[in-house]
């Protein structure tokens, strides 16, 4: 069931949002990132997508390729209440309706409130711009490192 909700979320997504370098090459190759030392960004990104049974999202504009990176950068897990503040994040990076909507149906449905909503979108709104980003060039960096070169604290905050 949750396979089938990512699979209509990323195709809603990819409908009516403006593709974002939908052509870029971006991959997950999660046996060479398992092998870098801990802490570095490849490590956890690898662990996080073990840790919760993800495989990479090979689907997609750039943004929906990297939206676990953006996870780990962030410090959101992937429960409901995280998952609409990496939204709001998100939609203060670019723009995507889909975000939006998203935001809105997790304030409509009390998933989330507006505080965590607005920390989350300031967040994205004061980092670096994560789409000029060169990911795959910090696979070798601590994760520490990464976050404070792009200007990211993180918000993990999982209410669930």
């Amino acid at each position: 069931m949750q396979e089938l909700q990512t699979r209509v979320v990323l195709w809603i997504a990819r409908t009516i949002n403006p593709q974002v370098y939908a052509n870029r090459k971006f991959s997950i190759n999660l046996e060479e990132l398992r092998q870098l030392p801990k802490s570095t960004l490849g490590h956890e990104v690898a662990r996080f997508l073990d840790q919760n049974g993800f495989n990479p999202i090979n689907s997609g504009d750039w943004i929906q390729r990297t939206h676990d990176v953006w996870h780990v950068l962030t410090g959101l897990q992937p429960s409901k209440h995280d998952e609409f503040m990496l939204q709001a994040f998100t939609r203060a990076q670019v723009f995507r309706p889909s975000s939006t909507i998203l935001v809105l149906v997790g304030l409509l449905t009390r998933q989330i409130n507006f505080t965590n909503i607005l920390k989350a979108y300031r967040s994205g709104k004061l980092v670096k711009h994560l789409v000029e980003w060169d990911i795959e060039s910090e696979w070798q960096t601590p994760l520490a490192q990464v976050r404070q070169k792009l200007g990211i604290f993180p918000l993990g905050t999982s209410k669930e």
